[in-house]
C-alpha cells in the first residue's frame, strides 16, 4: 500500500499537466489512467492554441484561454530543453473564412486589442479565400502527440508515480472525505484526489454520489500528407479546419458528433470532411489520405470547464470538462488549480469554474 499527497484520475493533458505543476510546487502525485496517458482525446485533438469562437464564451473562459496561449510559449521550451522532444509550438496564424464568424471576430479583436490583419495575401493561388475572410497572425498550435510525449517523459524524470492501463476498482471514501484507491493488485492512500478524466468524469464522480453534467462528444479527424507545402495558416470555417503540420501533414477536422461513448470512425464523416477541404483547397484531392481518428471531447451544460473543489466534499477536487479547449487551456487550468491548492492567489478567481455556481447559472437561463 502506497501513501501520496495527491492521486489524479485521468491521464490525459489535463492530467499530466496538472500532476507536473503539483511536483514542481514539491508535492507527491501518482496518475491512474486506465489505458495508456494522453491516448484519449487529447491525443486526438488538432491542437489549435485558440477558442474557436472567443466572442461567444463567457469572460472567464476567455480569460483561462487567453492565460494558456502566454503560458505555452515558455511551457513548451521548457520540454524541449527538459526532454529533447519539440512539441511543435508553432505560430501559424489562423484565417476565419465563414462570413458571420469573422465579422464577430473582428469586432472583438477591436474590442480586445487583438491583432487583426484584413487583407490576405494568398499564399497560393490555389486557395479560395472569401474576400471578408481575416486573419489572426498570433494564434499558435502544437502537436499533441509530441506534446503528450514530451510531457509523459518530463513526469517519469519526476517523482510522479504513473499507473498505466489500470482500472480503479474501488474508491475509498469515509465520512464525505476521499481516503484512496483500490485497483487489482494494490491500494493507494491520499490527501486528495483530482478528478481529470475528461468525458469519464461523470462515470467516477456517479461512484461517489456526485452528479456532474458532462458529456461526451466525438470529433473526427483526417489527416492527409501533401508532396508540396500548400498550407501556411490554420484555416478555420464554422466547425471546420484545415491545420498545416511542420512536416508537411495537413489536418482537416472535424466533427461535433452526440453519440454517446462510441469512439468509431467513419466513411460519412471522412466524406464530409475531404468534401469541405476540397473546395477550400483543390489541389488537395492530390494529396494521400494517411489516417483517419476520433476522440471524444468532455462537454458541460455551462460550455465551460469545472475546476475547484467538490460541493460536499472536503478533499475531492476537480480539473475537467474542457470540450474543445483542452490542449489550449490545460496549463492554465493546472495552474489556477494548484495556486488555488497552494494558497497562492492566481492569475484569475476559481470560483469561476465552481461546479455548484455553474449549476446555479444554468438553473437561471
Amino acid at each position: 500500500m502506497g501513501k501520496t499527497d495527491y492521486i489524479i484520475i485521468g491521464g490525459g493533458i489535463v492530467g499530466l499537466m496538472t500532476a507536473r505543476e503539483l511536483s514542481n510546487q514539491g508535492a507527491s502525485v501518482a496518475i491512474f489512467e486506465r489505458n495508456k496517458t494522453g491516448m484519449e482525446s487529447s491525443w486526438a485533438a488538432g491542437g489549435i492554441l485558440s477558442a474557436m469562437r472567443p466572442w461567444a464564451e463567457s469572460t472567464s473562459s476567455v480569460l483561462l484561454s487567453e492565460q494558456g496561449k502566454k503560458l505555452y510559449p515558455d511551457y513548451a521550451q521548457s520540454l524541449l530543453d527538459e526532454t529533447g522532444i519539440d512539441s511543435e509550438y508553432i505560430k501559424s496564424g489562423l484565417i476565419i473564412s465563414d462570413r458571420e464568424h469573422a465579422e464577430k471576430t473582428r469586432v472583438w479583436a477591436r474590442n480586445g486589442n487583438i491583432r487583426l490583419v484584413e487583407d490576405i495575401e494568398n499564399n497560393s493561388d490555389n486557395i479560395n479565400l472569401p474576400d471578408y475572410s481575416l486573419l489572426l497572425p498570433d494564434i499558435a498550435q502544437v502537436r499533441p502527440p509530441r506534446l503528450i510525449k514530451a510531457l509523459r517523459l518530463s513526469l517519469e524524470n519526476s517523482p510522479v508515480v504513473i499507473y498505466e492501463n489500470t482500472e480503479i476498482t474501488n474508491i475509498l471514501l469515509k465520512n464525505k472525505q476521499f481516503q484512496g484507491v483500490e485497483f487489482i493488485g494494490g491500494k493507494v492512500i491520499a490527501d486528495s484526489v483530482i478528478i481529470s478524466a475528461g468525458a469519464w468524469s461523470k462515470q467516477i464522480l456517479g461512484n461517489i454520489g456526485a452528479e456532474i453534467k458532462i458529456q461526451p462528444i466525438r470529433g473526427q479527424i483526417v489527416c492527409v500528407k501533401s508532396k508540396e507545402k500548400i498550407l501556411n495558416n490554420i484555416i478555420l470555417e464554422d466547425a471546420h479546419y484545415l491545420m498545416p503540420r511542420k512536416d508537411g501533414h495537413i489536418l482537416i477536422g472535424s466533427t461535433m458528433e452526440d453519440v454517446g461513448f462510441n469512439n468509431g470512425t467513419t466513411k460519412v464523416a471522412r466524406k464530409e470532411l475531404l468534401d469541405w477541404a476540397y473546395t477550400v483547397i483543390p489541389d488537395l484531392n492530390k494529396a494521400v489520405p494517411v489516417y483517419h481518428w476520433s476522440g471524444l471531447r468532455p462537454s458541460t451544460a455551462s460550455n465551460k470547464p469545472i475546476i475547484g473543489q467538490m460541493p460536499g466534499f472536503r478533499n475531492i477536487y476537480l480539473n475537467t470538462g474542457h470540450f474543445r479547449k483542452g490542449i489550449l487551456q490545460a496549463p492554465s487550468s493546472a495552474k489556477l488549480l494548484v495556486d488555488t491548492l497552494s494558497g497562492k492567489k492566481s492569475f484569475m478567481d476559481i470560483e469561476n469554474f465552481n461546479l455548484e455556481i455553474a449549476e446555479k447559472s444554468l438553473e437561471s437561463v
